[in-house]
């Protein structure tokens, strides 16, 4: 028998109980969290399909947080129309050809990045904080809106609220979130009510939610929560996707050879990471009515995790699906960043600051390699599954 759910065996390596739960228990109840998962490609694809029978609205699964930071981060739990609502205010921020307008700043970040990775003059770094972490953070900041002397203080807020988010928090986290969601949020009013919101004359995050508030789309709450969701839903995202690629290609070195031979291969290698082992390993859902599925019947208000990163395994969908392959003849899509009305907003940004980072990295340091007697250290939060630390060596 594999490892049961959530147990610290589990979380050493997912992927082999994800793929006999696929097999042998298709709708699985996990009882130390009193959750059900749900693993197969075409049951997930069907439940992030159905609005009707599944929710996101009073989810008991935040009610461990810190009412502040419940507070702070209410805009998640909403569904349409007043979900449509909000996104529609910055939809079109986060398309493709707004997102790469950007490259050029994006690019200046992750150079700065990799600069004080090498000025640093360690030999071994873990590359997981001191640069999968600080990048961004930047690009945030600056596609917010925010001053540019002020990105520290997120540099300082982001860990503290990511972690009062983990379901294993300790009491001393839990009231530092609070106290880190009310200092964001007292930061978010002035900077709406006195702050330039479009520092470089063009459009920011921030500027559209003012937008957004003043023809009364939305509340002044809304924006704040807003605000906060996209800040920390994209770092965290995005943190975790560059730490994966720099993982899954350290550990895969034919992969590895195939993108310094090809650097063209790079969009398609984050693609392949996010499949591989993506950056949010379920989706959590509210049954909203009572439903049968593979001859089990969840009840109405029951928790549950649509495992998309189980979905991405599927090889009844997925050719060969337990190997890393950057360069695949045939991809089909993935589920890593969500299918359906919640598709993540910041994905194609996510994705072109990771092709950036992890391109830059291994140009500045082509010989870099997990550090020796040094495990990469993994979190135990499945809907934000990323690295906590990876130790390497830059000039191995």
């Amino acid at each position: 028998m594999v490892a049961p759910m959530m147990s610290p065996a589990f979380f050493e390596d997912v992927f082999p109980t994800y793929k006999w739960l696929r097999e042998h228990e298709p709708v699985h109840k996990i009882e130390a969290i009193d959750t059900w998962f749900v693993s197969r490609h075409a049951d997930v694809t069907a439940i992030l399909a159905d609005n009707e029978n599944f929710s996101v609205e009073n989810m008991p699964i935040a009610n461990a947080w810190h009412p502040d930071v419940r507070h702070a981060l209410s805009s998640l739990f909403m569904d349409d129309p007043d979900h449509a609502r909000l996104r529609g205010v910055v939809n079109n921020f986060f398309m493709p050809a707004s997102v790469i307008k950007r490259e050029a700043e994006i690019q200046k970040i992750v150079d700065d990045a990799v600069e004080n990775v090498r000025a640093s003059g360690k030999a071994v770094i873990d590359i997981e904080k001191e640069f999968a972490y600080t990048v961004p953070i930047d690009v945030l900041s600056m596609i917010m809106g925010l001053p540019k002397e002020d990105y520290a203080l997120f540099h300082e807020w982001a860990p503290k609220l990511a972690e009062a988010l983990q379901p294993d928090q300790t009491e001393a986290q839990r009231d530092e979130g609070g106290t880190t969601a009310r200092a964001i949020a007292d930061y978010l009013k002035d900077l709406f009510k006195v702050g330039n919101l479009k520092p470089n004359g063009e459009e920011t995050v921030l500027s559209l939610l003012k937008d957004g508030g003043d023809s009364c789309i939305m509340k002044e709450e809304e924006l704040l929560t807003q605000a906060v969701q996209l800040y920390i839903g994209g770092h965290e995202t995005t943190l975790s996707l560059i730490g994966k690629c720099i993982l899954s290609l350290l550990t895969h070195p034919s992969e590895l050879e195939k993108l310094k031979q090809n650097p063209a291969l790079a969009q398609k290698m984050v693609d392949e990471t996010v499949r591989f082992n993506g950056v949010s390993h379920v989706i959590v859902r509210r049954v909203a009515k009572d439903y049968s599925l593979h001859g089990v019947t969840m009840k109405e208000n029951d928790m549950l995790f649509a495992g998309n990163a189980s979905a991405n395994r599927d090889d009844t969908v997925h050719a060969d699906p337990d190997s890393y392959i950057i360069d695949r003849d045939k991809r089909t899509p993935h589920m890593g960043f969500g299918r359906g009305i919640r598709y993540c907003l910041g994905n194609h940004l996510a994705k072109l600051e990771t092709r950036i980072a992890v391109t830059a990295l291994f140009q500045a340091f082509p010989n870099m390699a997990l550090a020796k007697n040094a495990e990469p250290k993994f979190g135990t939060n499945l809907m934000l599954h990323g690295l906590l630390s990876l130790p390497v060596e830059l000039n191995s």
